[in-house]
């Protein structure tokens, strides 16, 4: 996105300070809802592995590893998307002369994939695994995230759809094909 195009959008929602307040807000309070919910994910599966551990011994030792992989999967994601962050460095749009972000950040590169899109994309393909339908819904909330990080100004929308896109894929693929 060009300065030009951005102040264009800032202007747009400077105009409307209800819808200003609501992205500032948003884009600070909801990245916690996909963190928040994932150790509710953990436990929810911990309690269906002590039901099945008292029914059916073998069916709980295959559902052990399908909640080992609801733990790694993630953290793989989320650490390889951030070494391939720090290592391709792309700057920020905010370190364009001319633009300023709705919301002022001091982080310089790093901007390539976005983490948090990355991140709550992960969380939402581990979701979908074992609750289609709170999946779904984390899908919504991972869009989200990522539409607030380009109008808060710290991400481009190359950032957040790669994040997002590699977060679900990875995250799909290391639920379903491992």
């Amino acid at each position: 996105m060009t300065p030009e195009r951005y102040q264009a959008l800032l202007r747009w929602l400077e105009a409307r300070p209800a819808l200003k307040k609501l992205v500032i807000a948003l884009n600070r309070w909801l990245p916690a809802v996909p963190f928040a919910c994932y150790p509710l994910l953990l436990v929810l599966l911990n309690v269906r592995w002590f039901r099945l551990l008292s029914a059916n011994r073998a069916a709980a030792l295959d559902f052990m590893q399908l909640i080992a992989r609801a733990v790694f999967v993630p953290a793989f994601v989320f650490l390889g998307g951030t070494l391939l962050r720090a290592r391709l460095n792309f700057p920020r749009p905010y370190e364009q002369p001319g633009f300023t972000p709705l919301v002022p950040k001091e982080t310089h590169g790093k901007s390539f994939p976005s983490r948090h899109a990355l991140s709550a994309a992960v969380l939402a393909a581990v979701w979908c695994y074992f609750y289609p339908a709170a999946g779904a819904c984390m899908v919504v909330v991972a869009l989200l995230i990522c539409a607030l990080r380009v109008l808060a100004g710290a991400h481009y929308v190359r950032d957040v759809a790669a994040g997002a896109l590699l977060g679900f894929a990875l995250g799909a693929a290391g639920m379903w094909l491992l």
